[in-house]
């Protein structure tokens, strides 16, 4: 009985002792394939489609890096030329302005009475009456008195003895709205586009016209005008 008993204690004690050393040795196998195993995979990021990306382009992707366009210009929609015409505001009132003519006489005849009608261009530059489109500065249609239509910034000034900082003050704090009917007596001051200056290869003007009378002839208006006009300091 006592050898019985004694059998089945060794047969226990054997039995942990092989289940001791299984779990030994799989630890040391698990402690080696550590040691050499790859690092696990990292996880990509998600890529979410958005309105602004419909492929979904992965976070931190360097192709994915904001471009800085030029600013676009909001008529054309297209990159805005950085040489822009000057403004009255661009331009300082105590700048010298060089006469660039004066005394000039012109008379200016409209297509007819009616208005709208063709207008008759006048290019300041110059100064010329009968300009086309691409050079004319304002055109009059009409009679008595007849229409002033312009699309550069201007004013009505005090009279001709009036300034070229006085013409700059009045048209940022009063400037004129076209078209206008003339008076006799009235003084317009324009300031004319430096872009079209530059193409033609010609300074920008301030230019005074004072309407000098108003009259119909053949039912068509007549207006008779002294201009005067300075180069823009640039």
């Amino acid at each position: 009985m006592v050898a019985v008993i004694a059998l089945v204690f060794g047969l226990s004690g054997a039995a942990l002792a092989a289940l001791a050393l299984g779990r030994s040795d799989q630890a040391v196998t698990l402690a080696a394939s550590a040691g050499g195993a790859p690092a696990p995979a990292a996880m990509n990021s998600v890529a979410t489609p958005t309105p602004d990306d419909p492929a979904g382009t992965p976070a931190g992707d360097p192709s994915a890096a904001e471009t800085t366009d030029p600013a676009a210009d909001p008529a054309t929609g297209q990159a805005a030329d950085p040489a822009t015409s000057a403004s009255p505001g661009d331009i300082s009132p105590t700048a010298k302005f060089e006469v660039a003519y004066e005394g000039e006489k012109l008379k200016i005849r409209s297509e007819g009475c009616r208005w709208p009608d063709n207008y008759a261009l006048v290019d300041l530059d110059e100064p010329r009456v009968g300009a086309v489109a691409e050079t004319g500065e304002f055109g009059y249609a009409g009679c008595d008195p007849g229409k002033i239509d312009t699309k550069l910034p201007f004013a009505v000034v005090p009279g001709a003895s009036a300034t070229p900082a006085d013409c700059l003050e009045t048209i940022r704090t009063d400037p004129g709205r076209s078209p206008i009917a003339p008076t006799r007596g009235m003084t317009l001051c324009f300031l004319t586009s430096q872009d079209a200056a530059a193409t033609q290869g010609i300074s920008q003007k301030l230019a005074f016209v004072t309407i000098d009378a108003i009259t119909v002839d053949n039912n068509t208006g007549v207006l008779n005008v002294s201009a005067k006009a300075w180069n823009v300091p640039q």
